[in-house]
């Protein structure tokens, strides 16, 4: 199953994020993953605070901080390559509304309580993975893979 989510703008606070969604449909939460991420090059402590959010009980440790910091300092864009539209021809420039498309595939549900769906980047050759865990009848980030390197946007690459 595939499932597309349009968002008028990146929220800056938990409480915009919160407005979004009840955290009841796991696709949504994993676009959510994205929309947070992309708020880590407006507001680095907002970002954080969103992420906690979407971690649930779970907090972000000091080690997943500096993890998140090491990955998207200087790197903003990897963040917006999973928007819809978005290459590294055009820099990674997102169209509003932000468009972002989830998929699962024939083993997302493999692990009860757990699912894995899939999220595209443009500048990747394969899509990523977030990992979300069911408590009660929410869905809270377990496992992010949306951090590894991609394709540098043509205006930063010498050789493009």
């Amino acid at each position: 199953m595939e499932k597309t989510f349009t968002y008028e703008k990146i929220p800056q606070n938990v409480e915009e994020l919160k407005a979004l969604s009840n955290l009841h449909d796991e696709y949504e939460v994993a676009s959510l993953v994205v929309l947070v991420l992309a708020a880590y090059e407006h507001n680095v402590e907002e970002m954080i605070n969103m992420y906690d959010y979407l971690n649930g009980p779970s907090e972000v440790s000091r080690y997943q901080r500096q993890f998140i910091d090491d990955r998207l300092k200087g790197k903003e864009y990897v963040a917006r390559s999973y928007f819809n539209g978005t290459s590294p021809e055009n820099n990674y420039t997102p169209e509003i509304p932000y468009s972002i498309t989830v998929r699962d595939n024939p083993y997302s549900y493999d692990q009860e309580g757990y699912v894995t769906l899939f999220i595209t980047s443009s500048g990747a050759d394969s899509d990523r993975k977030v990992q979300l865990r069911k408590k009660g009848d929410q869905y809270f980030l377990w496992e992010c893979y949306l951090w590894p390197d991609i394709r540098i946007p043509v205006k930063d690459d010498p050789w493009a």
